[in-house]
Parts: structure tokens; sequence; C-alpha cells
């Protein structure tokens, strides 16, 4: 995750924030909900409280409040639909461009409409950089099953809501335990838990938890990063700043007196760079050397 985006909010300011948005939702204000949203990415809130103290905090608050007859179904889903606006206006902030070279498959269980959940999940790992394929709601465990075979992902995330879907859950982590080179698989959402659903790596009701453990347990962790990890972010960073300012290979190349060939490479994260190679890219991009390195 880009350090831009790291402030942890004080409580006050949470609090307040989670009221107003709780208000604007249940009232199906979008405008104001998209601004109460757009101020605390413009403070640089890390994306976990948008997504999960915020935006998610509201939705469980707007849930419960239904499950007690407080709220028609109707409010329920508008504040759904609210929040799915929401979640894209923030993944479209906080999206880097990351990569790690690190793939993952997301998705609620066979019979589980519920999508939010998976969602969070699924974004929060792309600020970490990884590949996500996002499947969304109820998808069956032959399909489920069938992509990983096809695809390959390191990790594999389910979401299940409710004890209802958890022996769905289950035939899901069996079946893809069962493959011959089987993924990493957690399993998040509220029926989430490791009694119920013994064969999954790890299972929590917290996503941000989830995607700590999952950081940890592919040693991603920002000390541990690899040498080749960071050579692929560069190359991501290199190129899409060249794409920015309407310069081919062969244009940057001349300004920074490098062959296209060697920038091709760079790009593409195979090729390791000296500072004076960073310091000519950087000169013809028009930005600093540390800019080119951190994002």
């Amino acid at each position: 995750m880009s350090q831009s985006y790291s402030v942890t909010p004080r409580k006050t300011d949470l609090t307040k924030s989670q009221k107003e948005l709780l208000a604007a939702m249940v009232a199906g204000d979008q405008l104001l909900a998209t601004r109460l949203v757009d101020d605390a990415i413009s403070l640089r809130w890390e994306p976990s409280f948008v997504y999960v103290h915020l935006i998610g905090h509201c939705l469980t608050e707007i849930g419960s409040r239904w499950h007690a007859g407080e709220l028609n179904i109707a409010t329920e889903h508008r504040a759904t639909q609210i929040s799915l606006r929401l979640l894209s206006m923030a993944h479209d902030s906080y999206l880097s461009g990351r990569r790690i070279g690190r793939s993952a498959i997301i998705t609620s269980v066979e019979g589980d409409n519920h999508v939010i959940g998976g969602l969070t999940f699924a974004d929060l790992l792309r600020f970490e950089g990884w590949d996500v394929h996002f499947l969304g709601a109820d998808s069956p465990v032959d399909s489920i099953v069938e992509l990983v075979e096809k695809d390959s992902p390191e990790l594999v995330g389910l979401s299940v809501t409710t004890e209802q879907f958890v022996p769905n859950a289950v035939a899901t982590v069996d079946a893809l335990k069962n493959l011959p080179t089987p993924p990493v698989v957690v399993v998040g959402g509220a029926a989430a838990t490791s009694d119920s659903i013994p064969t999954a790596d790890f299972c929590s009701t917290d996503a941000v938890e989830v995607v700590g453990w999952t950081q940890a347990h592919f040693n991603l962790d920002e000390s541990s990063m690899s040498i080749e990890i960071m050579l692929v972010e560069l190359g991501v960073r290199i190129q899409s700043l060249r794409k920015d300012r309407g310069l081919s290979q062969q244009g940057l190349a001349a300004d920074a007196g490098l062959d296209r060939s060697y920038v091709s490479a760079i790009e593409h994260g195979k090729q390791n760079v000296s500072f004076a190679t960073l310091k000519g890219i950087s000169d013809a991009l028009g930005v600093g050397v540390s800019e080119l390195i951190s994002g």
C-alpha cells in the first residue's frame, strides 16, 4: 500500500464520519455520502478505514436495523447500492498500479448473494499489489474449481456471510484442497470460523485480519519485499509515466540515452538498474528519482 494513504483517523473523526455517512445512506443521499467518503480519502485515510470501518460499519448497522424491523428492505437495498458506488469511487482513488506478481480469485460461496465482503477483500488485496479476479456472489463449487485449475492462482478467498451457506464453503475448500496443486484458501465473512471450516488455511470475520494473515503468509510485508517485486513495480511506474506523457519506448530511450530493448526490459521488471540509469529516465520523464522509486 502506498505510504501516501496511511493515515489512521482519530477515533472522534471516525465516529463523526460514521454517524454522518449512516444518516446519508439511510436517507438515500448519494451526493452527501460521496462527499463524506471523498473527504476521508482526501485526508489520506488508510484504505481499510474507508472500506471496513466507515462504509462497512454503516452497512452492518443498516442491516441490523433492518433485521430489527426499524428499516424496510427497500431502504436497505438502496443503501447497498450507494455503498457499491462509494466502493467503486474508493477503488479508483486508491489503486496505484503496484503489482507484486501474485494472483488471487475472490468470490462469495454458492448460494450466498452478498457481495460487499468479497469486494472489500478483493480491493484491499489489489491495493497491496495483487492481481485479483473477483467473481462476485453465488459462485458454484465446480465453476470455482474449474477456474482455479485453469488460472492457477496462489490464493483463493471465499466469503460466507450466514451459517446457512457454511456447508457450501466447506465443500468449496475441500474441493480446492483436493487439486494436485492446491492454492492457499482463506475464508472471510460473518460466518467464517476455523471451527466450522477447519480445512481452510485461515478464517476470520475481519477482512483486515485476513489481508494481514495473507501478506504475512506470503512474506509480503514491506521489509521483506523481494528485488523481483520491486523491479516489477518500478517497471509499471515507468511505463505508466511514459504513456501519460505520450512517449513511445523508443522516445523514452532516446531522451534517456538508452536502447529501446533496455527500456522494454525495465518496464517488464526484467532488468536491474543503476542510479545513473534511474536518473536518466527520471529526467526524461520530468520527475524526481524518489518519485520514480516510491511512486
